[in-house]
């Protein structure tokens, strides 16, 4: 029987996700929610940049410029 995962973030492969170590691409820089204080923004923020990890352009729904 294969153990449930817990605590943490995981690939599809279920191999474990640090958060600081996913890119940031330049838009994200750009961003007001980059960095912001709610914790479930940033998380929301990571997973898209996990998923376009590997796309040629970054594309994000969310994104507001700094003001």
């Amino acid at each position: 029987m294969i153990k449930p995962l817990s605590g943490g973030f995981f690939d599809d492969e279920a191999k474990p996700i640090q958060p600081c170590m996913v890119d940031r691409p330049g838009l994200c820089l750009l961003c007001d929610y980059d960095e912001t204080e709610d914790a479930e923004e940033n998380l929301l923020c990571m997973m898209n940049r996990w998923d376009q990890r590997n796309d040629e352009v970054f594309v994000c729904g969310k994104f507001e410029k700094k003001k």
